[in-house]
């Protein structure tokens, strides 16, 4: 099953306050919250951004070469750095 943005950013310890997480904590772990479809332009938030292989995020009708864990995720972002 594919990860979201939203699943890298509790992996990256963002801290949620009467369930809702600002967008403070997504800059503070080093992730956008709202972004864009690569494919399609469509809107996405950090609950329906995939990140792709590509190095974009994706819907989940564009998504064709997803990450499966967050730690592969993270083992690719740390390479590129």
């Amino acid at each position: 099953m594919a990860i979201t943005i939203l699943d890298v950013a509790k992996h990256r310890g963002v801290k949620e306050v009467d369930g809702v997480i600002n967008g403070r904590e997504f800059h503070r772990v080093g992730l956008q919250f709202l972004g864009g479809c690569e494919r399609c332009g469509a809107t996405l938030a950090a609950y329906n951004a995939y990140p792709d292989k590509s190095g974009y995020w994706r819907c989940a009708d564009c998504l064709s070469n997803p990450y499966e864990t967050v730690e592969e995720f993270e083992a690719d972002v740390r390479s590129d750095r």
